[in-house]
Parts: structure tokens; C-alpha cells; sequence
């Protein structure tokens, strides 16, 4: 979690890992003073950008850090324990390195960015403010640069997944929803469900609220969901692997760019 020395720690194997695959990577670091925390943490962004040097530019994210405190546990005496994540935050993770190890491989016809948000989890209901921190700050960082579109990746590693239309990525860019799930269709790909799904305030909200088309691939359907039973073991290699080979798909064919 934000503020301790495995946070610093894993992040800086992530940057090590994507620097192996990705010819540029690019760290940000900047801070956010939790009420909750009660005290003012370092957090972490970082984007392997494939093709640099080219202006159109597609830009998949997931975040990086994992849960201070367990506060939907069914264990009163749990709830003050930090949430491994291995769903919520890691599986989205694991996903983009997969993609950066394959579009070492395959190349792309298009500029890809990977960027890992750091601080999305450290918001409550009393305190909203803390959710979504790291993507709040990519917006920022990278200013004038505007992606074609936006695929957040969250809780996608869930055993038996499936990913509905998110109902803000639907309202505020279907054209892009339509684009992920035709790509999945194409691929004989079946975790991803044409039909409505919740409404979530996730990393993709920075980037609509800055109109940028961006999607929330996430199944919220998920009764682990910052509980200490968030685990590896709920976990599935298959589902990682059903929504890494959609990416891979849209990042090496760009085929959306003559749609």
C-alpha cells in the first residue's frame, strides 16, 4: 500500500520490468495528503510507451497500488488490514505486462502507452477525493497529449469473468465500447457480455471528464472486492488471458483506424 517500503519496492520492479520490454518509459512522481492516512504519501505513475515517436496513440491503464484497509470485510477485525489486490489492482497489472512482452515481439502500427496509476484505492465515502489520484495526475502530466481512446483495466482477473458495458463508458463513449466488444466477438472471445453493467467511478473518469473516449473494463461482480480474501487464489490465468489477447488484438491490428 501507498506509503510503505514494498510499495517503493514493487514499484520499482514494475518500472525495471517495463524497461526490459519498452524502448521508452517515463516515471512521475508526485504526493497526496490522506485524511484517512493521516499523513501526506508518495505516490507513483509510469507509462512504457510503444512507438514514441508516433502522434496517434492508443493508451491502456490499469493501477498499480492496493488497498490501505479492508473496509467491506465480513470480519470487523479485519477491516483495518491492508487488501492484497490480487484482483483489485494486480490483475490489470499483469495484463499490461503481458501486452508490453508481446509488443516487444510483434511491434504495432500505432503508438500504444501502458501506464500504471498509482493512488486510486485511497479514497472512502467520507473522503471521494482520495479515489482515482494517480489517473487525476496523468491527465495532468501529460497536458496537450489526447490518446484516441482510453481501456482501463480493473478486476479483470476474477475466475469465470465477465465484462458488461460500464454504464459511464457506455454514456460518454460507445463508439469505443462497441469497437472492444466487436474485437472480442471477432476473437471468439465470450467474457466479454453485450449487455449493461453497473456504473463505476474508476481511473477512466479523469480522461471523460477531460473528453477523452475512455472505457472501464472491470467486472464488479466480485464478493472479495476490498476484503482480505482478495487473493490469488480467486484468481484465473484464463481470464488474464482473455482480455490481454483482446489488447494485444487492437494494439497490432489498429484495424479501428480504418473504421
Amino acid at each position: 500500500m501507498p506509503g510503505t517500503a514494498p510499495h517503493d519496492s514493487c514499484f520499482a520492479y514494475l518500472v525495471g520490468r517495463l524497461r526490459e520490454l519498452a524502448p521508452v518509459v517515463e516515471t512521475d512522481t508526485f504526493t497526496y495528503d490522506s485524511p484517512d492516512l493521516r499523513k501526506e504519501v508518495r505516490l507513483m505513475n509510469a507509462v512504457a510507451r510503444f512507438r514514441p515517436k508516433a502522434k496517434e496513440r492508443i493508451l491502456f491503464g490499469a493501477h498499480w497500488d492496493s488497498r490501505p484497509w479492508a473496509d467491506h470485510d465480513s470480519i470487523p477485525a479485519h477491516r483495518n488490514r491492508p487488501v492484497l489486490g490480487a484482483n483489485d489492482g494486480a490483475s490489470g497489472v499483469a495484463v499490461l505486462l503481458e501486452v508490453a512482452r508481446v509488443l516487444q515481439k510483434t511491434g504495432t502500427p500505432i503508438g500504444i502507452d501502458l501506464a500504471l496509476f498509482d493512488g486510486e484505492d485511497l479514497g472512502t465515502e467520507e473522503n471521494p477525493s482520495g479515489f482515482f489520484r494517480g489517473s487525476t495526475r496523468y491527465v495532468e502530466w501529460r497536458g496537450d497529449e489526447r490518446p484516441l481512446f482510453v481501456l482501463v483495466l480493473d478486476l479483470v482477473g476474477k475466475r469465470d469473468l465477465k465484462l458488461k458495458w460500464e454504464a459511464n463508458s457506455q454514456e460518454q463513449a460507445s463508439n469505443i465500447v462497441d469497437l472492444v466488444w466487436q474485437e472480442a466477438r471477432e476473437l471468439g472471445i465470450r467474457n466479454f457480455r453485450s449487455e449493461p453493467g453497473p456504473r463505476v467511478y474508476d481511473d477512466h473518469i479523469p480522461f471523460l471528464n477531460a473528453g477523452i473516449p475512455a472505457v472501464d473494463l472491470i467486472d464488479f461482480d466480485f464478493p472479495e472486492w476490498h476484503t482480505t480474501r482478495d487473493t490469488p487464489a480467486v484468481c484465473s490465468p484464463a481470464s488474464l488471458a482473455a482480455v490481454g489477447t483482446v489488447l494485444v488484438s487492437l494494439a497490432t491490428k489498429a484495424s479501428f483506424l480504418s473504421r
